[in-house]
């Protein structure tokens, strides 16, 4: 699935995308049909984050949602869509969300819920999670992206992950199953890389993100009148509780506090951080060091921060979000404590325990992509040496210029084909020197040496195993020859102890004599057959043995080439 997209016109490999990348070989060399050199995207390994994005000076990448066809087909299937909201619409559309949303009622829209409503399922469905066996610590599972890292680089985090849906998916399977809402479900949120939970669930038809909305609503000149943050907008259901935190960093932490405060729970969100926090956790978690909920957002900001709410490249302003959260919680805790200051998050628990099977809301995670065979130490000495990098320190400059954190990693991309040796400054500096048309020449006897092996190894692979096959072939027809020699040796001096004793012979003596004899003929003709297998073996292994020479001699030649140079 294609979510995040480049532009080739606009790219000119400035390696800034590969720079902030966090999913190893999602950001490839690429080349137009024109011969014009540009970073593409390898979407098997995206992670649909949305940062290279964000961090792109030329604006050569975006990413693609459903909007086209929702806004589509809200008008053309009117009153057979409904519309899941994302509690960030507040960031989004601060002091007039209510109004947008009257907006999408007017048009069509079926039904509007509320999926902080979902995201309270969530935290019910996790906390029984723990209670009943099914999950002990884990890492949350509301960050679409961090679930396809895992899915994609790090299996090992598959069965670290929380086995439940995300608040958005919870919501659909309530409106569906609960509700018995035929509609078709467009999701209305700040992320495109949510569309591959849904395409995998398929309860979710349409991943519209706020950014392509706002955008649609500026170019038709469509203005919404506010109404405050305090407004309490009626949704077709009703609204969550603590679950409108959700979409902000210990937003989930929170929302379990509110029912195990003894929980161990610690957060982590911002590209910088999330990843490099995941790709330790496995170690630490063998010294016991992980807390219960490990609470991780790809996003700084979480889903407040997320790349479908800029607009213009501009994210919500940091004074935006404390505000709207600040507004966000202070509705929530009366929501949840009620008039009476009754905590209604219990009741609603309740209801949910009554009401609800907790295997509904429940997922399981596949691996998604096959991993690339690791490179072995001579992989990666060919690489350095194809580069001029010679000695540590050459292999050690670590200047990040070609969007690689390290030599040792650049090397590892070039060896997958994820990343280019022209993009090494060291390397264009040493091909580009005063010697330059003799460096070339080498990189291109090196280039020819590389590739004779590559091209050769199957062969020689291959005759290996046929010499091994005849040689088994000969050790096992020697042992025939060897058996058969020793009983015509019995025989023969049989009958020359038979002859020897001439009042022994008699005519059943002569009888035996002759038996014998066919005996001898069958065994000799027997003998034959093992000889000439024999003679076929040895000539296949000469045979074999004359092509590796030849291939050792190619090979040899063209390495001489290089060191009288």
């Amino acid at each position: 699935m294609e979510i995040i997209k480049v532009n080739p016109q606009k790219c000119i490999s400035c390696n800034a995308c590969i720079r902030i990348c966090p999913a190893p070989e999602a950001c490839v060399p690429s080349t137009t049909p024109e011969g014009k050199n540009y970073v593409g995207i390898n979407s098997a390994n995206c992670i649909s984050c949305g940062e290279c994005i964000r961090h792109c000076p030329h604006d050569a990448r975006y990413y693609e949602d459903d909007y086209e066809d929702f806004i589509e087909d809200m008008y053309s299937k009117k009153g057979k869509v409904s519309l899941l909201v994302d509690p960030s619409i507040r960031v989004a559309f601060p002091d007039v969300w209510q109004d947008v949303l009257k907006w999408f009622y007017i048009q069509g829209i079926r039904k509007i819920y509320d999926v902080s409503f979902g995201a309270d399922i969530a935290t019910w469905a996790q906390l029984r999670s723990v209670s009943t066996g099914k999950a002990k610590k884990y890492i949350s599972s509301s960050c679409s992206s961090v679930v396809s890292y895992a899915e994609k680089h790090d299996h090992s985090l598959l069965e670290k992950l929380s086995p439940v849906y995300s608040p958005a998916i919870c919501m659909a399977l309530y409106a569906k199953f609960k509700l018995k809402d035929t509609s078709e479900f467009a999701y209305l949120g700040p992320c495109p890389g949510r569309k591959a939970e849904f395409e995998s669930t398929k309860l979710i038809q349409y991943n519209v993100t706020f950014k392509r909305m706002k955008e649609y609503f500026a170019k038709r000149q469509i203005t919404f009148s506010s109404t405050g943050q305090g407004f309490s907008f009626e949704f077709t259901h009703r609204q969550g509780l603590m679950g409108a935190l959700y979409c902000k960093p210990k937003g989930l932490k929170e929302n379990l506090h509110e029912y195990q405060p003894e929980m161990n729970i610690s957060n982590c969100d911002g590209i910088s951080k999330t990843y490099s926090q995941l790709n330790k956790y496995n170690a630490l978690a063998a010294k016991d060091y992980i807390p219960d909920v490990f609470e991780v957002l790809s996003c700084d900001e979480g889903c407040n921060g997320g790349i479908g709410i800029e607009i213009n490249g501009e994210a919500p302003a940091p004074a935006v979000i404390s505000r709207v959260m600040d507004v966000t919680r202070k509705d929530a805790v009366k929501r949840q404590n009620g008039i009476f200051n009754l905590n209604k998050g219990d009741k609603l628990f309740k209801e949910f325990d009554r009401e609800l099977k907790l295997d509904t809301f429940l997922r399981k995670y596949e691996p998604q992509r096959n991993n690339f065979r690791t490179p072995t130490l001579p992989d990666l000495n060919n690489i350095y040496n194809s580069m001029f990098k010679f000695t540590d320190a050459d292999r050690n400059i670590n200047c990040q210029a070609c969007g690689c954190k390290t030599c040792k990693e650049m090397a590892i991309a070039v060896f997958h084909g994820t990343n280019i040796k022209e993009n090494c400054v060291y390397y264009s500096r040493n091909i580009g020197g005063n010697d330059s048309a003799a460096v070339a020449e080498i990189r291109n006897t090196l280039d020819a040496v590389e590739k004779i092996i590559r091209e050769n190894m199957p062969s020689l692979n291959d005759q290996v195993a046929v010499i091994r096959k005849e040689a088994v072939s000969i050790y096992s027809n020697n042992d025939k020859t060897a058996e058969a020699a020793k009983t015509i040796n019995k025989v023969i001096t049989q009958m020359i102890d038979a002859c020897n004793n001439p009042k022994g012979v008699s005519r059943e003596t002569i009888s035996e004599i002759s038996g014998t004899l066919e005996l001898i003929r069958k065994i000799i003709v027997n003998l034959d057959k093992f000889v000439t297998k024999n003679s076929e073996s040895g000539y296949t292994i000469d045979k074999c043995v004359s092509s590796i020479d030849d291939i050792s001699n190619t090979i040899q030649s063209t390495v001489s080439n290089i060191t009288h140079r």
